[in-house]
């Protein structure tokens, strides 16, 4: 088999690249072709990162039309491609490890690709927008679901708040191990830094204007992405990041950066697994009297005795079930959809067999 240089693939390996990548080439793609990773998806081509530095590639034709919009390369993407100087193109999306996915917004049961091939994400809240309780429990469960472990900070703790966010901010630090920082003034970054590893990769999420595209500058310490101020008006964020963008660090690690989402859409059927972003609902599921209990008028649910005797607020219960709700919903309609597909692709068929096609000669 042929082997990847070793220059080459210490350029990889602080991309993220692994044996899960390694394994799904062949000799001759590894002799023939360039190892990249996605950074920007554009309207018509891509940037990918290689050992050489970066190249503009285009999809082949076959991709080009032969890929469903999920399957076409996303940023974190590995690809392969072939290098002609000023162009390169990519004739091969290798196989994801997982990917960060949203329900797409509006009225369509769709899945929405966000960023590929991630260890951690980054859930930055700030207390000058205020901090959001509902809002990081929905982001933990879909985090749960596409398999990628959080880090949360609390940004921007340098400005005054009020008892109430006080006491927000103190029990999402307790209840999830979020680290306060202050990206401006450098505080608590070294706590941060301790969890950013070479060789990994990190989705910053979180609404506009939180910070992230500071916190990452505050890493780098000599990067320079553009970042924006809070409306006074609306206290809400300019969406200063306009496209997912991909960086290694200089101390190690990769970094994507990514414009400002209110909430991630759930995209997993429900399972009891996800719960636990409800610190403890998922542990007292497994304890309920039905392996099947809903969580409503059962006796013996253990969440439901929770509930009464004040272990779980009435707030974290109604989130707990209404995300699940969602969950449901997503998955049936998916199934819904499959089901008219396959008997809308049997309609096809026999109507080929019946020989329809000769009806208009």
């Amino acid at each position: 088999m042929t082997e990847t240089k070793p220059n080459v693939m210490d350029t990889l390996n602080k991309l993220g690249w692994s044996h899960f990548f390694e394994s799904s080439l062949t000799p001759e793609e590894k002799q023939n072709m360039t190892i990249g990773r996605v950074s920007t998806v554009n309207r018509s081509n891509c940037i990918v990162i290689h050992e050489n530095g970066s190249k503009t590639c285009e999809l082949a034709g076959n991709l080009m039309f032969g890929l469903d919009e999920n399957e076409k390369p996303k940023t974190g993407d590995w690809v392969l491609f072939v290098d002609y100087g000023d162009l390169g193109i990519i004739s091969k999306v290798l196989p994801r490890h997982n990917c960060l996915s949203r329900q797409k917004s509006g009225k369509e049961i769709a899945e929405q690709i966000i960023a590929s091939n991630i260890d951690y994400a980054v859930i930055v809240q700030c207390l000058k927008i205020g901090l959001n309780l509902r809002r990081l429990e929905r982001t933990l469960v879909q985090l749960q679901n596409c398999n990628i472990e959080p880090i949360i900070l609390i940004n921007k703790t340098d400005l005054p708040i009020s008892n109430e966010q006080e006491e927000l901010k103190s029990f999402i630090m307790k209840n999830y191990q979020a680290i306060p920082i202050s990206a401006n003034q450098g505080t608590n970054l070294n706590l941060l830094k301790d969890k950013i590893l070479t060789g990994k990769s990190y989705v910053f999420i979180g609404a506009s204007g939180v910070g992230k595209s500071s916190i990452i500058n505050a890493l780098e310490e000599e990067s320079n992405l553009k970042t924006g101020e809070i409306s006074q008006a609306t206290m809400k964020g300019a969406h200063t990041t306009t496209s997912r963008e991909l960086y290694i660090l200089k101390s190690g690690g990769v970094v994507i950066d990514t414009p400002g989402t209110r909430e991630f859409g759930l995209t997993a059927s429900s399972s009891e697994h996800e719960s636990s972003a409800f610190h403890g609902i998922g542990n007292l599921a497994k304890n309920c009297k039905f392996h099947n209990c809903t969580h409503t008028n059962e006796k013996g649910c253990k969440i439901l005795k929770a509930v009464k005797t004040g272990v779980i607020s009435e707030d974290e219960y109604e989130s707990f079930m209404r995300l699940n709700r969602e969950m449901e919903h997503y998955e049936s309609s998916l199934q819904d959809r499959k089901q008219k597909g396959k008997k809308l692709s049997k309609i096809i068929k026999n109507m080929k067999k019946s020989g329809y096609k000769n009806r208009y000669l």
